[in-house]
C-alpha cells in the first residue's frame, strides 16, 4: 500500500513539474489562419500578468487594444476576458493559446504593441 501511495505521489509531482513555465506564455501570439492583424500579447506588469488583445477596426483601419487581467497557476494562464474565451494552456509541456477555439501561434517573445 505504501509503494502504491508513493508511486501515485511521484506521478502527480511529475505531471506538475512538466508544465510549461510562465515565461513560455509571455510574448506575442498571432492568429494562425489569417493575415489580418489579430494578436494576443501576454506580459508581466510588476508582479501581475496581463493579456492584451489587438485587432484592426475595419471602419477606422486602426488597431484597437483590450486589456484583461491574467494569472499563472500550475502550467496554465487564466485570462479573465469576459465573454471572449482566451485559453492559454500547457499541452505536452508546450505553451498553447486559443481564442474562441481558433489557434494562435507564438511569433515573438516581445511584448511590444503590434504595429501591423
Amino acid at each position: 500500500m505504501k509503494k502504491l501511495f508513493l508511486g501515485a505521489l511521484a506521478a502527480c509531482c511529475a505531471l506538475h513539474a512538466s508544465a510549461a513555465p510562465v515565461e513560455d506564455f509571455i510574448g506575442t501570439w498571432k492568429l494562425e489562419r489569417t493575415s489580418v492583424p489579430n494578436y494576443v500579447v501576454i506580459k508581466q506588469e510588476g508582479d501581475r500578468l496581463v493579456a492584451l488583445r489587438y485587432t484592426r477596426n475595419v471602419l477606422t483601419n486602426k488597431i484597437t487594444e483590450r486589456r484583461f487581467p491574467a494569472s499563472y497557476v500550475n502550467g496554465d494562464v487564466t485570462i479573465a476576458a469576459g465573454e471572449t474565451i482566451i485559453e492559454a494552456r500547457s499541452v505536452n509541456d508546450v505553451a498553447t493559446l486559443t481564442m474562441l477555439a481558433e489557434a494562435y501561434k507564438k511569433i515573438s517573445s516581445s511584448t511590444a504593441t503590434p504595429t501591423s
